[in-house]
């Protein structure tokens, strides 16, 4: 008889025992269906219904725990842990990219995972303009937060740098191509100056190179007189007979007379060009010296390179402006001497039709008026201005 409740008695704690484990087992397998659920919203959810941006920045060295928390902290994922697991899962722990993100509240834990693990940082748009100058350029990668203003002009006058990128010039003046360029936030003065050679190299094509060849120019004198055609011209028809005035002035041995010239290493120069800035002790100044400046006064866009490399066959030695963006191209002294007359009797009555306040000029006006040429006093002189309107 007490054999036979003693084994009543085994057989119901074995039968808890059965009972107390599927029991855990359910709930272990609820619970573990609740975390894989809750998982399965986290991979599907964005963490927001409200559309936005988030700024992250990932410094390197973060590793995955520390970025996911970086992430949760600023909305762009719901769960720091949930994420680290993506990550363990999808293999991504060593592969996340450093750098400046922008993330829209609307993408998935993949979705910002897939970002980090190809490194879509957000770019920022660095635009130079046509004819900026090395200064110019420093500038505009300074306002934009990207490097250095100061950086950028040391490294373009570093001789060591500049033939690191294969250059035989002093500078980067005049070799810095004017585009518009996507660039990281982790950009450097270097890689952006880099960047902009390589893009000057990549928009100076093969049959340019052939055509300089067969000039008997440099690349390093066309980019010259392709910046001084930069400077000058307005009108993109005009780049090449404006080139063809440069050469026809070398090859006479006439000094090129481009008031650019005159003010490029004036730092900090704004207009109007005087007549003392025509008569200034420069290299730079074609008003005294004769034949090319000793470098670019810019960076030339490809229509000016491509007007140097192939000018217009005309006779032309002189222009002055129209004060509509064209010019009065001229062969002979008396000819531009009348257009430049033209000129002062077009100004002159602007001037009367703005009021007094235009009509009164400052004493460097008086000087000389800028964007015109003045007529010369003998047949064999040649005009001290020709250049475009201000």
């Amino acid at each position: 008889m007490r054999q036979e409740v003693g084994m009543g008695r085994g057989r119901r704690y074995v039968l808890w025992g059965c009972f107390c484990l599927v029991s855990l087992i359910g709930l272990s397998a609820v619970a573990a269906g609740l975390v894989c659920f809750r998982f399965w919203l986290f991979l599907r959810l964005p963490p927001s219904v409200q559309p936005g941006v988030r700024w992250v920045e990932v410094r390197p060295g973060m590793g995955a725990m520390g970025i996911a928390r970086l992430l949760r902290e600023n909305g762009v994922v719901a769960d720091a842990v949930q994420f680290r697991v993506l990550c363990w899962i999808r293999k991504g722990d060593q592969k996340l990219k450093a750098g400046e993100y922008a993330f829209s509240t609307l993408l998935t834990p993949e979705q910002v995972l897939d970002h980090l693990v190809h490194g879509r940082v957000f770019l920022h748009r660095l635009t130079i303009p046509e004819g900026s100058t090395l200064r110019d350029t420093a500038r505009i990668i300074g306002e934009k937060h990207l490097a250095s203003p100061d950086e950028v002009l040391r490294l373009s006058a570093d001789p060591d740098f500049v033939r690191s990128l294969g250059l035989d010039s002093p500078s980067l003046e005049g070799y810095l191509y004017p585009d518009t360029y996507l660039l990281p936030r982790s950009s450097t003065a270097s890689s952006i100056l880099k960047a902009m050679v390589q893009q000057f190299r990549t928009r100076f094509p093969e049959e340019w190179k052939d055509r300089v060849s067969q000039s008997g120019l440099s690349v390093r004198e066309v980019v010259i007189l392709a910046s001084m055609v930069e400077k000058e011209a307005v009108v993109d028809a005009e780049r090449p007979v404006i080139a063809a005035v440069f050469f026809n002035r070398l090859k006479l041995g006439m000094p090129l007379q481009s008031d650019p010239t005159a003010v490029y290493d004036l730092d900090g120069f704004t207009g109007p060009i005087t007549s003392a800035h025509l008569k200034r002790a420069s290299p730079y100044n074609t008003y005294v010296n004769v034949g090319l400046p000793p470098g670019p006064i810019c960076s030339p866009g490809s229509k000016s390179i491509k007007a140097v490399l192939y000018p217009e066959k005309v006779d032309h030695l002189y222009f002055v402006s129209n004060q509509d963006g064209t010019h009065h191209f001229s062969t002979t002294l008396g000819e531009h001497n009348e257009a430049v007359s033209r000129y002062l009797r077009k100004l002159k009555e602007s001037r009367k039709q703005d009021g007094p306040e235009s009509r009164a000029k400052t004493p460097s006006e008086q000087e000389s008026v800028p964007g015109d040429s003045k007529p010369a006093t003998g047949p064999n002189k040649e005009p001290d201005r020709k250049k475009r309107s201000p």
